[in-house]
Order: structure tokens, then C-alpha cells, then sequence
């Protein structure tokens, strides 16, 4: 803990740096150092120099330029994410695993700049640690139900649910009021990267479940509890929210309560949504008509949903009060189970059918369909492979509280979401202690 806590520390201390130098340009243009290309490009320092995962990186010269774009930061030639530029100063973001770690797990990174094709190098090596490890990017328990927006230090939240993030890293969570559970329910945006956040649904009416992108990486839907109606948000429109209805296709009748999610099939184009009612949909989200797929999936049991992107056709399923994961293709209409004792409530890795849950919800996907899921009564994360697997990866099961760490040490208080960035980075929704977590697995 005290390797992370001098980590942190170095990253307050490079955003505020970098913050400063920011504000500087903009209030004048003549502080704002252009690359020449007929200059040479010089290296000073840069910091920290040792990390992980999205570490976030302040390397110090001359001669960058302030266009991003013509900018590359590579750790070990594995490319670190620049978000921008002040001309003798880059903050950038350290990618992730950029090697095979020695026996102490640390990989010995070069770092080098890449202006415009012409390439530098620090003297110093970037001392990389593979962890696995859980912090808090925002929130705290205890907070009262009107949030705190901002940099992330002050931000305060009610309870958090469900979660979306977008291609820029913009993290959408669905906030339940403590007091009213049909009044003052929230969507706020989150941004690690450019530390903030604000409010983007002042109060949405019914709770907000777990939010879906829209295949352009850049539009959120939630659904709601109530009937038919749902939000849509796009930063085609600077977030600007609209409240729509499902619709029937002609001469069909629709009505159901509980869309507890959406999900985003990029084999049709459709969302699909499964009610409490137990019968599966598919919508158009352009125009909201609705037709059904399927019918009979655990009817009286919430359910939270994602499709594969390597396997596109199949959608897999959460049943929370069932304590079990279902996958179902929408081509065959096969429902099979993936792990979990259906109606049976407990905690057990294993394999497949002898591994128990107690009400997960949401659920997502890496690249290589490793599946992650919010196991809320069982306060922690679990994790099932392709071929039915299941671990725990953070959080000690059957333990409630808060503590940022590693696997043996942090701990959640029923967590409800999680959502997985294009980095491989996990945002948790750790609902009864009010903060959205950070966990990187290596």
C-alpha cells in the first residue's frame, strides 16, 4: 500500500502541474510553444517514474508542439495514450503490460517521445509494477443524496448503481435516491482522465438501471423501471438528455415493467431488453419499435445483460434473484447455463454448475470473453472464463466495507455495476459506499 500511496501522490502532483500549465496557454496565446522542425526536440524529466496501469504521466522538454495528434509516447514501444500537449510539456497515460515483468514482477521500460516521426529517448527507465489493484476515482459513504460535482476529490454521489463508458473514457452512472425511490434519481458523467464530473439528469422520475452504448461508441440509452420509457444521450448534442418510449411494431400491443438493461447486439443492429416478465426484445434504436425474440427466460427474476464481441449472436445473462449466468444465441434460441445453481444462494469458485453467486448483476466482457460480474451480496467481483470458470478477482467474499488494495485487502459493500473501458480498465458501482471504483487486472 505504501508503493500505491506514493503513486497517487505523484499523480496529484502532475495533474495540478499540468493543470497550471493548461490554464497558462489559454490565457495567453504567446505562452504556447509550437513544434519546429528545424529545432531539435529535448528531454528534461518526466514523472513518476515507476507505476502501473494508467498511470498518468507528465514528461518534461522542449519542442513538442500542441498538437496531440503528431505526438507519441511509447512505453517499452507499446503506445501511451497522449491527451495533450503544452509544447515543453505531455501528459499522457501509461498503457497497459507493455512486457513480461522479472521475478518481482516489474518490467524496465524505455520511454521515448515521437514527435512529427523524429524520435527521443529519457535516459531513465519507467519501473513498471504489475498489480491487480482497486482505488476509488470518486465518492464516499455517508454522502448525502444531493451530489457534490467537480474535480473528483469533492465529488459525492448517492447510492451508485449501474455503469456505461464511451470511447473518450466518459463513465455514465445511474444514481438511486436514498429517500425517494421515485423521485431525484440521477445520471452523472465521470471523467478520470480530465477529472471531473457533473450532472447530466438533474432527476429522471423511476430508477435508472444499467445504461448501454450504441454501437458508434458515442450515444448512451438507460432503461427505466417504469413502463415502457428509457433516456438517450448523445455528445452529438452535448449530452443534452431525451426521454423516449418503446413503441410496437402494427397491430401489436407492448406492456411490461422492470427493464432492468440494454444491450447492444452488433450482429443485427438492435438493442435487445429482457423484462421481468421473463420475454426477450429486440428494438430499433433509431425508432424505438419493438418486436419480442423469445419468451420463458426466468420469468420474476431481474436480469442483466451484455453481448460478446467475439461471438456476436451470443448474449449472456445475469438473473439475479436465480443467483445464476445464462448465455442465450439469438440465432439457435439455445439458453444454456454458464455457472451459478439457479434459486440457490451462496459463494463458490469452481466450474461451471458448482460455482454459487448471491444476486449478481451487471456483467461485461473483455476481449478475450472473460466475463466479469458485480456479485452484490457477496460483496466482490467475480470473474468466469470462456469455458466456465469462476474466481474471485477483488473483495473478500461475504465481507461488507471499504478499502482500496490489492486482491487480499480491498473490500465493497454491494457492489450493483461494472463497466469496462477500450484499456481494459474496470469501473465498479459500489453502491452502499456511494464512489465509483477502479480496478486494473494484470
Amino acid at each position: 500500500m505504501k508503493r500505491l500511496n506514493i503513486y497517487r501522490l505523484a499523480f496529484a502532483v502532475g495533474l495540478m502541474s499540468m493543470t497550471a500549465g493548461l490554464q497558462s496557454c489559454s490565457d495567453s496565446d504567446d505562452n504556447k510553444t509550437e513544434y519546429n522542425p528545424s529545432a531539435p526536440i529535448e528531454l528534461t524529466d518526466y514523472y513518476p517514474t515507476e507505476g502501473g496501469v494508467a498511470t498518468k504521466l507528465i514528461l518534461n522538454g522542449s519542442n513538442f508542439g500542441t498538437d496531440a495528434s503528431k505526438i507519441q509516447v511509447l512505453i517499452n514501444e507499446h503506445p501511451a495514450a497522449v491527451v495533450s500537449s503544452v509544447g515543453d510539456q505531455i501528459y499522457a497515460i501509461c498503457p497497459r503490460k507493455p512486457g513480461e515483468g522479472d521475478e518481482n514482477n516489474i518490467i524496465d521500460c524505455q520511454v521515448a517521445v515521437v514527435v512529427d516521426g523524429r524520435r527521443v529517448e529519457y535516459p531513465v527507465h519507467f519501473k513498471y509494477q504489475i498489480q491487480t489493484v482497486v482505488t476509488t476515482v470518486c465518492g464516499m459513504k455517508g454522502a448525502p443524496d444531493d451530489p457534490v460535482t467537480g474535480n473528483l476529490a469533492q465529488t459525492s454521489m448517492p447510492p451508485v448503481t449501474y455503469l456505461a463508458v464511451d470511447d473518450n473514457n466518459n463513465i455514465f452512472a445511474s444514481l438511486r435516491n436514498n429517500n425517494s425511490y421515485y423521485s431525484n434519481n440521477k445520471v452523472m458523467m465521470v471523467n478520470e482522465d480530465e477529472d471531473f464530473s457533473k450532472i447530466l439528469i438533474p432527476d429522471t422520475g423511476a430508477p435508472l438501471n444499467q445504461p448501454c452504448m450504441l454501437d458508434d461508441g458515442k450515444t448512451v440509452y438507460i432503461p427505466t423501471d417504469n413502463g415502457l420509457e428509457y433516456w438517450t444521450m448523445s455528445s452529438d448534442n452535448m449530452w443534452s438528455p431525451m426521454k423516449q418510449s418503446l413503441k410496437p411494431n402494427t397491430g401489436q400491443t407492448l406492456t411490461f415493467d422492470y427493464k432492468h438493461s440494454f444491450a447492444m447486439c452488433k450482429y443485427d443492429g438492435y438493442m435487445y431488453v429482457r423484462p421481468k416478465n421473463g420475454i426477450l426484445y429486440r428494438f430499433d434504436p433509431e425508432s424505438g419499435l419493438t418486436s419480442q425474440v423469445a419468451n420463458g427466460l426466468m420469468s420474476g427474476s431481474d436480469a442483466y445483460m451484455t453481448f460478446s464481441s467475439k461471438h456476436p449472436t451470443m448474449l449472456y445473462i445475469a438473473y439475479t434473484n436465480n443467483h445464476c449466468i445464462y448465455s442465450y444465441d439469438i440465432i439457435t434460441g439455445k439458453h444454456e447455463l454458464i455457472a451459478g445453481i439457479s434459486s440457490q444462494s451462496g459463494y463458490i469458485d469452481g466450474n461451471g454448475a458448482s460455482a454459487m453467486f448471491s444476486e449478481p448483476r451487471q456483467l461485461i466482457l473483455d476481449e478475450n470473453d472473460d466475463m466479469y460480474i458485480a456479485d452484490t451480496n457477496n460483496h466482490c467481483i467475480r470473474k468466469v472464463t470462456p469455458d466456465g470458470k469462476v474466481s474471485t478477482v477483488i473483495g473478500i467474499p461475504g465481507e461488507a466495507g471499504y478499502q482500496d488494495g490489492a486482491p487480499d485487502e480491498a473490500l465493497f459493500s454491494r457492489p450493483f455495476g461494472v463497466c469496462i473501458n477500450k484499456d481494459g480498465i474496470i469501473y465498479i458501482g459500489d453502491f452502499d459506499n456511494q464512489c465509483i471504483r477502479r480496478l486494473a487486472i494484470e
